[in-house]
C-alpha cells in the first residue's frame, strides 16, 4: 500500500521544490515547534485512556497513571512502525509481560475498537460543522444511522463468540467516553499540525479539520508505518487547486515533514527507550473483590443473585448485592446494614470502574432519599408486600375472599406437603406446562425452575390424589423469607395457590420467622404522573401484574413502596432498559442448570424438614 501510494504521490506534487520544503522547515519558530510539542502531548494523553477504559472493560485493575503511560508508549511505537494490532499487542506484552500475550492483545484490539469508533463519529462531525467535502443531508443521515446502530448494539448487548469464548459488546459508556477521548486526541494533533504551517493559508482550522481527520484515518487504519503514503495522498488530494480546503502544496509538505518529526518519529524515539528498559515482572490483578453467601443480607430475597449473576460484595462501605446487566451495576435491595453514609459514592465509583452506570433497584425509602440527596433521579418502581406470620389470622371481613378461595380448594380435595425427591420430575412437567401456558419464564430479579437452585429454598407441592399440581418455593433468609417461584398446571383447581402461601405462612409462624415479603409487584399510578409511570401501567398490564396484585391482596399485607434510583434520567432510563431486557429474555449464559435430577444431600434435607 505504502508503495502503491508514493507511487501516485508526484502527479499532486510535481512542481514542489525540495530544497525550497527543507528551507521552509528550517524558518519555523521555536514558539511554534514548542506549542505543536504541547499539543502532541495532550493528543497522546487522550490516546492513554483507551488503555484504562479497555482494563476496566476486561475487569483487571492497575494504577491508572501506568495504565495510561502503558497505552501511550504501545500506540506511540504502534502507529511508528505500522501493523498496529501486532506491534501494540507486542508492546503492551513487553510493558507487562506477567499477564500474558493472550491478555496483550485483547487490550489492543479493545483499544482500536474505541479509537475507530471515536474518530469516525469526530470525522463525521468535523464534516457536518466544516460544510465541506460531503452534502450536510448525508452526514446527518449517516451519524444518525451511526448513532441507532450504537445505541442498539450498546443496550442488547450482544455477543460475539470469537475463539470459543463469548465476548460481548462493549458497555454504553467507555463507547461515549472513548468519543470524547477521541475527539480531544484529533483536535490537539491537528491543532499541532495547523501550528506548523510556515504561513498563513486560506481555509480555516474548522474547514481543514475534517481534511486532516480523514487523512490521519487512513494512514492508521492502513496499517502503513507511519502512515507514509495513504497520510500524504489522501492530504494532497483533498487539499489540490480549485478545491474548497486549497493549501500550497510546498506548504504542506513543510508541514507534513514539521508533523512526522513532532508526532510520529519523537514520540517513538522516547517510547523506545521506555520500552528497552522495561520488563519486570509485576503481579497481574484482577479485579476482584471479597464475596459473602446471600445468605447474610437482610432481605431474603438476595438469594436471587445465585441464578443471575450477581453476588454479594464488599465495599468499603457497605456489602451489597451487586449484579451486572448489560450497560449498568445494578445494586438489588438494601445493602447488608449497617451501611456507612456515604455507600452510594462508594459503589458509583465501583461502577464506573468497571466501565457501568451505578443503578439502584428496589431499595426502600431510606436509601432513595440519600440517593435523592445526593443528586440521583429517584423514582417509585414497585411495592412489596409484607406478612406478620406470627401475627396473621385470617379472620374478619377483610380476608372473605381469601376464605372463599381456601373453601374452593379444600372441597377439590388438595392438600400441601413439603417436597419429596420423586416429586422433581413432576415439578419440571408443571413449569414447562406454565411456561407454555405464560409466554415463559422470566428471569433477573425473578427466579427460575432448576433443582439446584430449589434446593436452598423451602419448596410446598400442592397435590389432588397423592399427584402434584402445583408448588411454590420461598427464599430463606435468616428474619425473613419470601415468595420466589409460583407454578400450577391446568389442572388445578381454584385457590390451590392461596393455599400453599398460607401454608408456609403458617410454617413461617411456627419457625418464628418475624417476617414474610409475598414479593413485590409493580407499582400503580394514575395517567397523570409523567410517562415513567405510564410504562409502569403498561408494565402490569402486559405482565398481568394487576392479577397478581389481587392475588397478593387476599392477604391484606402492608404494602412498601421500593424505589429505583440513578444518577440522571438518562441513566435511569438506560438502567430500566438493561433491566427489562434481562427480565425478559435472560442472557443465555446464566440459564439454569438443564440438570432435573437434586443431589441425595438436598433431597435427604427436603425430607428431614418435611418430617
Amino acid at each position: 500500500m505504502a508503495a502503491i501510494c508514493l507511487h501516485a504521490a508526484p502527479q499532486f506534487i510535481e512542481t514542489v521544490s525540495y530544497q525550497e520544503v527543507f528551507g521552509l522547515t528550517g524558518t519555523l519558530s521555536f514558539w511554534a515547534w514548542f506549542a505543536a510539542i504541547c499539543m502532541v502531548g495532550v493528543s497522546f494523553y487522550a490516546v492513554g485512556q483507551y488503555d484504562i477504559l479497555a482494563r476496566r472493560e476486561i475487569g483487571m485493575t492497575a494504577p491508572e497513571a501506568r495504565t495510561r503511560k502503558n497505552g501511550m508508549i504501545a500506540i506511540a511505537l504502534s502507529q511508528a512502525l505500522g501493523f498496529g494490532l501486532a506491534t501494540g499487542s507486542l508492546a503492551r506484552y513487553r510493558l507487562r509481560p506477567d499477564e500474558g500475550m493472550l491478555r496483550a492483545g485483547q487490550m489492543t484490539a479493545l483499544v482500536t475498537f474505541f479509537f475507530l469508533t471515536g474518530m469516525f463519529f469526530v470525522t463525521l462531525l468535523a464534516i457536518l460543522a466544516s460544510g465541506v467535502l460531503v452534502n450536510r443531508a448525508i452526514v446527518v443521515a449517516v451519524l444518525f444511522l451511526l448513532f441507532v446502530s450504537l445505541m442498539w448494539l450498546a443496550l442488547r448487548r450482544p455477543e460475539v463468540r470469537f475463539l470459543n469464548r463469548q465476548l460481548p459488546i462493549p458497555s454504553l459508556l467507555p463507547l461515549v467516553v472513548s468519543i470524547f477521548w477521541a475527539g480531544v486526541d484529533i483536535l490537539a494533533a491537528a491543532t499541532a499540525f495547523y501550528i506548523l504551517l510556515p504561513e498563513s493559508i486560506e481555509p480555516s482550522f474548522l474547514m481543514f479539520l475534517p481534511v486532516f481527520c480523514i487523512a490521519l484515518a487512513a494512514g492508521i487504519v492502513s496499517g502503513v508505518p507511519g502512515g507514509v503514503g495513504p497520510f500524504e495522498v489522501v492530504l494532497l488530494s483533498l487539499t489540490a487547486p480549485h478545491t474548497a480546503t486549497y493549501i500550497d502544496q510546498t506548504c504542506l509538505l513543510t508541514t507534513v515533514l514539521g508533523f512526522r518529526i513532532v508526532y510520529f518519529v519523537l514520540p517513538a524515539l522516547i517510547a523506545t527507550f521506555f520500552v528497552v528498559r522495561s520488563g519486570t515482572k509485576v503481579a497481574a490483578t484482577k479485579i476482584v473483590t471479597p464475596c459473602f453467601p446471600s445468605r447474610y443480607a437482610p432481605r431474603a430475597e438476595t438469594g436471587v443473585i445465585t441464578q443471575n449473576g450477581g453476588r454479594m460484595v464488599e465495599l468499603s462501605s457497605a456489602v451489597c448485592a451487586l449484579w451486572p446487566v448489560g450497560n449498568s451495576l445494578v445494586s438489588l435491595f438494601d445493602p447488608v446494614v449497617p451501611a456507612k453514609p456515604d455507600w452510594i459514592d462508594d459503589f458509583r465509583r465501583h461502577a464506573h470502574s468497571h466501565n457501568l452506570l451505578p443503578i439502584l433497584y428496589k431499595c426502600s425509602a431510606r436509601h432513595a432519599v440519600a440517593a435523592r440527596k445526593k443528586g440521583w433521579y429517584v423514582f417509585n418502581v414497585a411495592n412489596d408486600a409484607i406478612l406478620k406470620p406470627i401475627q396473621f389470622e385470617p379472620s374478619g371481613s377483610k380476608y372473605a375472599g381469601l376464605r372463599r378461595k381456601l373453601r374452593k380448594a379444600d372441597k377439590a380435595g388438595v392438600t400441601v406437603r413439603q417436597l419429596r425427591l420423586d416429586h422433581m420430575p413432576d415439578l419440571e412437567k408443571i413449569d414447562l406446562e406454565w411456561q407454555a401456558r405464560c409466554g415463559g419464564a422470566r428471569g433477573g430479579a425473578m427466579g427460575r425452575f432448576c433443582p439446584a437452585y430449589l434446593a436452598d429454598q423451602l419448596v410446598l407441592v400442592a397435590e389432588v390424589d397423592a399427584k402434584p399440581i402445583a408448588f411454590i418455593s420461598l427464599h430463606q433468609g435468616q428474619e425473613e423469607w419470601a415468595l420466589d417461584l409460583m407454578r400450577d398446571n391446568a389442572a388445578a383447581p381454584d385457590g390451590t395457590m392461596y393455599l400453599l402461601v398460607l401454608e408456609a405462612i403458617k410454617i413461617a409462624a411456627d419457625r418464628q420467622v418475624s417476617q414474610l415479603s409475598l414479593a413485590a409487584v409493580p407499582s400503580a399510578a394514575s395517567q397523570h404522573q409523567g410517562i415513567k409511570y405510564r410504562a409502569l401501567n403498561f408494565a402490569r398490564d402486559k405482565w398481568s401484574a394487576r392479577g397478581l396484585k389481587q392475588f397478593k391482596s387476599a392477604f391484606s399485607p402492608e404494602w412498601k413502596p421500593l424505589y429505583m434510583a440513578a444518577p440522571g434520567r438518562v441513566r435511569l432510563c438506560i438502567g430500566a432498559i438493561d433491566l427489562l431486557r434481562e427480565i425478559m429474555i435472560p442472557s443465555q449464559s446464566r440459564q439454569p442448570s438443564d440438570s432435573t435430577t437434586m443431589t441425595d444431600a438436598s433431597a435427604s434435607r427436603h425430607s428431614q424438614e418435611s418430617t
